[in-house]
């Protein structure tokens, strides 16, 4: 019997939990797997907000594909899949080679048996003028490491600035955004610059906004919880707009939809993503909003071979969705293990001839930190915030790491951040 052939787009959450699934049926030889990822790495996203104010060091949160999959027979190609053909069934990859210093980019077509589309998303600008150029998004390491040099930059240049007005725009920071993402990077940024202006620049006069579009902040959680939040933000310094969309980004700062103009030189957008979804040769799958849309078991329609999962899958939920409303679920990391689980299952249920299962969604709830030692959650239907709250945040996404190694090396991060400022490395 020819050993199938199971090919994943993505090294996720998604995307590496589905490989892992199969360690056991590879080592026994039973099937083949093989990732497909732009970096050599997995990224533990929800803490990128931590390396971009220097609370931990960019190696923290990323680990090795090949570590992770070291003997184990799971092959790991890196590079970037340019198209997918269903009906020959391979992907063709655009990899990178790299000798005497000339960079030469060299395409693989990569054959599959089952392919698993788990290509994540990126940031989403929304076709706003100049938010593209004019902000600093946080979606990669890179991102993460320009945030911080950026912010390092920013006070460098105004200690040397005589203008009054352009220092101001030097040490004003923005982020756009007041879901998780854009909380935690306000809240981070605000302890990274009272850190650098107690020991560094005495006295230095900033201002810290945060933008959001909607009426409430955090707007998944209960109202008592939203609150919780927004006063400790303003207790920290942090000045909050609400109700008013993001019209236009320039240089000198952002128009917004309600006449007013906020001056800044460094703007993080945290507003939003949109779903990566490879180019297919023929004719396209048929797609949920931005999401490729995909049936009970995660299938492509008409292609019982491919599926997708996480941010790229649009699932209509059932418990969340009415007749006027139809709601796909959330792009959270949670959901995408939930799925890569149901998925693995089904193809190994293809695969011995059984009858697959229909996927169920149960949140676990869900936690976000807003600074030093206070956070709040919904876990199974209880309302929480605090320094508990804060400490059981840090618990389970230390766990989530694979490996001991970087448990180890964030344990000591956070521990030396209670003692010691931030690391303020241009790197």
């Amino acid at each position: 019997m020819i050993k199938p052939h199971i090919l994943i787009l993505g090294a996720g959450f998604g995307g590496m939990s589905v490989a892992r699934d199969f360690i056991h049926l590879v080592k026994k030889g039973k099937v083949d797997v093989t990732i497909v990822n732009e970096t050599n790495y997995f990224l533990f996203t929800p803490l990128l907000h931590e390396v971009a104010t220097g609370a931990l060091s960019p190696q923290s949160v990323a680990e090795p594909l090949r570590e992770i999959f070291t003997g184990t027979g799971v092959k790991i190609c890196q590079g970037t899949v340019t198209s997918i053909n269903q009906s020959d069934r391979t992907v063709t990859v655009l990899g990178d080679v790299n000798g005497d210093d000339i960079h030469h980019r060299v395409k693989h077509e990569i054959a599959y048996d089952f392919l698993v589309i788990a290509t994540g998303a990126t940031t989403n600008y929304y076709n706003i003028p100049g938010a593209d150029i004019h902000t600093y998004p946080l979606k990669s390491l890179m991102d993460a490491v320009m945030i911080r040099r950026r912010v390092i930059d920013s006070f460098e240049e105004a200690i040397m600035c005589t203008d009054p007005v352009v220092r101001s725009r030097l040490l004003s920071f923005v982020v756009v955004g007041g879901g998780p993402t854009g909380i935690e990077m306000v809240s981070e940024l605000v302890e990274l610059i009272k850190g650098m202006v107690k020991r560094y620049y005495h006295n230095t006069e900033y201002s810290v906004t945060l933008i959001h579009a909607g009426t409430e902040l955090l707007q998944q959680f209960s109202p008592s919880l939203r609150e919780s939040a927004r006063k400790r933000l303003e207790k920290e310094g942090v000045s909050i707009h609400v109700g008013a969309s993001v019209i236009s980004v320039s240089p000198r700062g952002i128009e917004l939809s309600n006449n007013t103009t906020v001056s800044a030189s460094t703007i993080i957008w945290a507003a939003g993503v949109t779903s990566v979804i490879p180019v297919f040769e023929g004719q396209a799958p048929a797609l949920l909003g931005n999401r490729l849309a995909v049936d009970e078991y995660f299938r492509l329609q008409n292609d019982e071979r491919v599926y997708a999962l996480g941010d790229v899958a649009g699932y209509i939920d059932s418990k969340t969705s009415t007749d006027e409303k139809k709601m796909t679920l959330p792009m959270l990391a949670q959901v995408a293990v939930g799925q890569a689980r149901s998925v693995a299952g089904n193809i190994k249920s293809f695969i011995n001839g059984k009858k697959l299962r229909v996927f169920k969604y149960h949140s676990k709830g869900s936690m976000v930190s807003i600074g030093q030692w206070f956070a709040i959650g919904e876990i199974f239907g209880l309302k929480i915030s605090g320094r508990l709250t804060w400490w059981l945040w840090r618990t389970i996404y230390l766990f989530k790491f694979i490996s001991w190694k970087k448990r180890l090396r964030i344990v000591i991060d956070w521990t030396l951040n209670m003692f010691y400022p931030r690391d303020i490395t241009k790197l």
